[in-house]
């Protein structure tokens, strides 16, 4: 099958994540062409997007047209099935694919995704680990625009998006700046959501 996307952990340039028209997640090494190093099963629907976390290399994070997110871990987890996913998410009223997810680069619990119904909504696991602490809801719902990109300032609370038609919504953001934490502390409250949650 086709890749559709790719991203490598932070800490270990010799691995990468590739997500797949049918699904699928191979995790990969440079030292390899020939062979996956695992495969990862859970969504019903091509992945959009793989997003490894940029302070635990062990956790990613994909989206797909199955209208989900999911949160996996390279890591063995006790009591867990290594190639299923960790969690789940998934908006109540979502009807439409997830069309890209991203970390916050200052908080490890937090990301951000862009939707097909036009929406962006922000997530933190530690605050609210079953839905999502703010949902965006573009203006005007008679002509819904795809939200297919988000991304996060590097050095400001702002929250960017584009959509089909080439337009880009700024957002501010508010409360959300976690960059008072060590990446120790990052990782650790990341492991502990993670934990917690399964």
């Amino acid at each position: 099958s086709s890749g559709f996307c790719i991203d490598s952990p932070r800490h270990d340039p010799s691995t990468y994540m590739v997500g797949t028209e049918d699904g699928l997640v191979h995790r990969c090494s440079t030292s390899y062409n020939e062979q996956y190093l695992e495969t990862y099963y859970g969504h019903s629907g091509p992945v959009y997007r793989v997003r490894c976390n940029p302070f635990a290399s062990h956790a990613f994070l994909t989206c797909s047209a199955d209208w989900t997110i999911r949160l996996w871990t390279t890591k063995p987890v006790p009591g867990h099935q290594p190639d299923s996913p960790l969690l789940t998410f998934q908006s109540t009223d979502l009807n439409d694919a997830v069309n890209d997810v991203i970390w916050a680069p200052q908080n490890s619990t937090s990301f951000a995704a862009a939707m097909d119904d036009g929406r962006v909504e922000l997530w933190d696991l530690s605050e609210k680990p079953l839905d999502p602490i703010v949902v965006h809801y573009p203006m005007g719902q008679e002509n819904v625009r795809r939200r297919t990109c988000v991304r996060f300032s590097p050095n400001s609370p702002v929250l960017v998006a584009g959509d089909d038609k080439g337009c880009v919504v700024v957002m501010r953001m508010y409360n959300t700046n976690q960059s008072y934490y060590s990446d120790q502390e990052q990782q650790e409250r990341l492991n502990a959501v993670m934990v917690k949650r399964r």
